[in-house]
């Protein structure tokens, strides 16, 4: 569905190949439709000197949009529950969309694990997200099945949703070769308009046959030639090496945005980069302390002097984050429960999160009293706040103990240790 404020790009064109694509399951045009965009190549100048950077072109309704929004942190949008574990905790859930409105996040992104698509919750989910938001917080959309048709039938219903922007986070088959990657990619592209953004990632989104590091570059190149490909989220455990060769691949034409703010100092002073998002950015920055955006808008001005200072600032938080996180990420997991306590820490509604039956079996952590206490200390260390209520609070979230729930009162403590 096109949006309001964007143009179809190659409308009647675009419109005929969706067609085909659904009657056929192939899409004959696909080549044909992959255009450079050369002629909008974008370096900036840095604030501080008269180095040029690299940035995106913005000829497309989508880059132009993606140019004006993404900027500063995006976070990943938790659910919270009942006490069944199964019913979604409405009022929890609003309390979370103004907290991240509070943190000043330029997007969020609902995590469907525990509400997939085909289930019920997974629309009522979105819902009370796009309603709480109003338009102050946009929304991401995410595809992830190793199915095109299912993906393609998914955009269909994120348009029909009013998402903002889709992450393409599908899965594909090990042994597919770099032409057949392209076109599955491609088929999924170009089954909409809404602004695309890509994934680069490790483990099973890896593709070591195909690119240095797994990172299929070629592939990427020419994705990155369709017209509402605007940005790539590049995975935490993703090498500084890895990151650079996908930059200078791609980053005349796509927004990066590196989940590891750590890079980004270097990164800053040959890319233009303005956004971090889709993961736990309540990790590092509290609404009263806005660390990330405060490195990203360094960053995107070219204020490299700043952006040195905030790269120490954000240290212990950002360190802390990576040795929790990264390893997780790496075996194809989160650490639910530590992620989820970092966002209360921050004033956040808090509240255990069910079992995640996608992670693999012991792949997700348990938060213990030691590793909370090891997350306040990062918080405090780098001038974060964190909260004084009791994290018997935590295991049921302010708006559930708010209404008189209490640790007892709800069942399983998956991934949690009170000691």
């Amino acid at each position: 569905m096109l949006r309001a404020d964007q143009t179809c790009v190659n409308g009647q064109e675009q419109a005929e190949n969706r067609r085909q694509i659904t009657a056929s399951g192939t899409s004959p045009i696909i080549t044909a439709l992959s255009l450079r965009y050369e002629a909008d190549r974008r370096p900036t100048h840095s604030k501080d000197t008269n180095l040029m950077r690299i940035a995106p072109e913005t000829s497309t309704s989508q880059r132009k949009w993606a140019a004006t929004h993404l900027k500063g942190m995006m976070n990943l949008f938790l659910p919270t529950f009942l006490p069944d574990g199964a019913t979604l905790d409405e009022e929890a859930i609003q309390a979370d969309v103004r907290h991240a409105i509070a943190q000043g996040f330029s997007g969020t992104m609902p995590m469907i694990n525990w509400t997939p698509p085909g289930d019920p919750k997974w629309e009522q989910f979105y819902r009370i997200v796009l309603d709480e938001a109003r338009g102050s917080l946009p929304l991401h959309g995410i595809v992830a099945s190793g199915d095109p048709e299912v993906d393609i039938r998914q955009l269909a219903k994120l348009e029909d949703m009013g998402v903002d922007l889709v992450l393409l986070a599908s899965t594909y088959p090990r042994e597919v070769d770099a032409a057949g990657l392209y076109d599955l990619m491609a088929r999924r592209v170009m089954a909409t308009d809404l602004p695309i953004m890509l994934y680069a990632a490790t483990g099973r989104r890896a593709f070591p046959a195909l690119g240095p590091a797994g990172q299929p570059l070629d592939v990427y190149d020419r994705v990155a030639d369709l017209p509402n490909v605007v940005a790539v989220k590049v995975s935490q455990p993703v090498s500084l090496t890895s990151t650079m060769q996908l930059s200078q691949r791609v980053g005349d034409r796509l927004s990066i945005g590196p989940v590891n703010l750590d890079f980004l100092p270097m990164l800053a002073r040959q890319f233009a980069i303005s956004w971090s998002g889709q993961w736990n950015a309540e990790a590092v920055q509290t609404p009263g302390r806005q660390l990330g955006n405060a490195m990203l808008a360094a960053s995107a001005a070219g204020d490299f002097a700043r952006l040195d200072a905030l790269a120490i600032e954000i240290e212990s938080v950002l360190s802390h984050f990576f040795a929790v996180q990264a390893p997780v990420i790496r075996k194809g997991a989160h650490p639910w429960q530590h992620n989820r306590y970092y966002q209360w820490l921050g004033g956040g509604n808090g509240g255990l999160l069910p079992i995640d039956p996608h992670a693999p079996e012991g792949a997700v952590p348990v938060l213990d009293a030691k590793a909370r206490t090891a997350m306040r200390a990062a918080f405090e260390k780098a001038g974060l706040k964190p909260t004084d209520a009791d994290d018997e609070q935590f295991t049921v979230g302010r708006a559930a103990w708010a209404r008189g729930v209490r640790p007892g009162d709800i069942g399983a403590t998956p991934y949690y240790s009170a000691e």
